[in-house]
């Protein structure tokens, strides 16, 4: 067994080696007898987490812990009511479901009608110029500038 493996083991069933797997826990021992300070350590430092663990596992809550919690989970309940913003007029679901289908569908013929027609040949043209003229006409007027 390597430490690695010995960690793992130890992450998963705990510093009590009677509730490792009975192929591994021969060699668990064997190996924890010869294993190096820091893997003893962790060994050590899960024991007591087991141990504090151990305390804890069979206490039953209180009675004061169980009306607290079941007080908080009313007012909370009643916290997330939605607010009634029309008062006594109340709109059906599939009234505002179905306000934003038609906002959507709306949003896209309107994006779709909206859309210029493509020339293409006129397109590629204007990329290919700039201001009518070439890019290198563009660079020689800029050499030729008199004011420098």
């Amino acid at each position: 067994m390597n430490e690695a493996r010995f960690v793992e083991l130890l992450n998963a069933y705990g510093a009590e080696l009677s509730r490792w797997p009975d192929d591994d826990r021969g060699d668990a021992e064997a190996f924890l007898e010869v294993a190096p300070h820091r893997i003893k350590d962790i060994w050590e430092s899960e024991r007591a987490f087991d141990h504090l663990l151990a305390l804890e596992k069979n206490g039953p809550a209180s009675i004061s812990l169980e009306t607290r919690v079941l007080a908080a989970s009313s007012t909370w309940r009643n916290l997330r009511r939605p607010v009634n913003a029309f008062g006594k007029w109340r709109m059906p679901q599939w009234l505002t479901g179905g306000a934003l289908a038609a906002s959507l569908a709306l949003g896209f013929a309107v994006g779709y009608a909206g859309e210029p027609a493509q020339n293409s040949d006129a397109d590629y043209a204007s990329m290919l110029t700039v201001s009518g003229a070439g890019a290198g006409a563009m660079f020689f007027s800029a050499m030729n500038d008199p004011e420098r």
